[in-house]
């Protein structure tokens, strides 16, 4: 933040005046060192770039995810806006990787691969806030929370002494991971220290300390160990649409249908098959799961009904769709949060159809 002394001030106006010249007063953006955490990196707004809702409780937002993010660019994914991932992991000749949960192949990207991409995204980012949901399907072998929190200390401990600001590293209590604790949920702004308001500290303005967090969920099939408390694993905010089987477009309508008229929070948009056969979605077809009276009709839903995260194998093919999507539930969302019953916004995504004009024959 820049301080402008008096006798500065004093000169800058002596000299506009002697050079006939009409100054206005304005300070360059560009050289202000701490014009804001983050607008000083080149990466997303705060609060996942909405910080008109840093207020929004984080089990009321809406989340674009990647399914089996394994088979992703994990770095890539959460730079394009993916603020959920779905990891599936297997033990490997001792050893925990990810693995195919189609036929539980082990893949290359390892679990200290996948943690790698995941710190150096909170240290590199700014008020951020992202979910990482492990899981052991169709595997041989599947793994436990206690081999899983032993290697996230590990690598917690490297990242942590290489971020500035930062206190001294304690086992189960790494700084980048959220652990939600008794009474209601945080709002964005809480988990990411995000309070514009507040006065900052002069200084030369660089961002240190951890400003980025992300919450760790896990699937029935991860183990939990016998006689261990785990530290990182957090429930679940939102009600899953796989309980039953999704084969079909029809099964996937049916079951968040169900969903949609409990008054009971969050529901994920699981927009995949069971079988793991491709699932080829489409604005059209999304827009017609979320508002047709065959699936969520989520324009005629509870008000303590809403969408917390929309998840898909191939979210590349529809991104832009998808960022849209991500706006118009976050406004939803925070409506609801406040006791408003809006409808969501229309879509620009939506192919037009072409009106056939009938002529008379002559």
């Amino acid at each position: 933040m820049k301080v402008w002394s008096p006798l500065f001030a004093a000169a800058l106006i002596f000299t506009g005046i002697n050079a006939q010249i009409g100054v206005e007063f304005i300070e360059d953006d560009s050289t202000e060192p701490n014009v804001g955490f983050s607008e000083a990196m080149n990466g997303p707004g705060p609060c996942n770039g909405y910080p008109e809702y840093k207020d929004l409780p984080i089990n009321q937002g809406f989340y674009l995810g990647a399914h089996d993010a394994e088979l992703n660019d994990i770095s890539k994914a959460l730079s394009d806006g993916i603020r959920y991932l779905d990891v599936n992991l297997c033990k490997d000749q001792g050893k925990i990787t990810t693995c195919s949960s189609f036929d539980g192949t082990p893949l290359k990207k390892t679990f200290q691969n996948v943690l790698d991409d995941i710190f150096m995204f909170s240290r590199d980012s700014v008020q951020q806030f992202f979910i990482i949901n492990f899981k052991s399907e169709n595997v041989i072998e599947p793994v436990n929370t206690k081999e899983l929190e032993n290697i996230i200390d590990e690598n917690c401990k490297i990242h942590t002494e290489a971020t500035a600001g930062t206190d001294e590293f304690v086992k189960k209590e790494c700084p980048f991971v959220y652990t939600r604790g008794k009474g209601p949920w945080p709002s964005m702004a809480d988990v990411v220290e995000y309070y514009p308001d507040m006065a900052q500290w002069e200084g030369d303005g660089e961002v240190v300390g951890v400003r980025t967090k992300f919450m760790i969920t896990k699937s029935d099939q991860i183990i939990s160990t016998p006689g261990y408390n785990a530290a990182y694993f957090t429930p679940t905010f939102w009600r899953t649409i796989h309980k039953e089987p999704v084969l079909s477009l029809d099964d996937l309508k049916a079951n968040i249908r169900k969903e949609c008229r409990i008054p009971a929070g969050g529901i994920a948009l699981e927009a995949y098959l069971t079988s793991h056969q491709d699932f080829v979605y489409t604005p059209e077809i999304i827009e017609d799961i979320l508002l047709s009276r065959k699936g969520c009709n989520l324009n005629d839903s509870p008000l303590n009904t809403f969408i917390s995260l929309f998840s898909t194998d191939n979210y590349q093919n529809q991104l832009h769709y998808l960022k849209e999507l991500e706006k118009r539930m976050m406004d939803l969302n925070y409506a609801k949060w406040n006791g408003n019953y809006d409808l969501i916004k229309t879509s620009k995504y939506l192919k037009k159809e072409e009106k056939k004009i009938e002529r008379d024959e002559l």
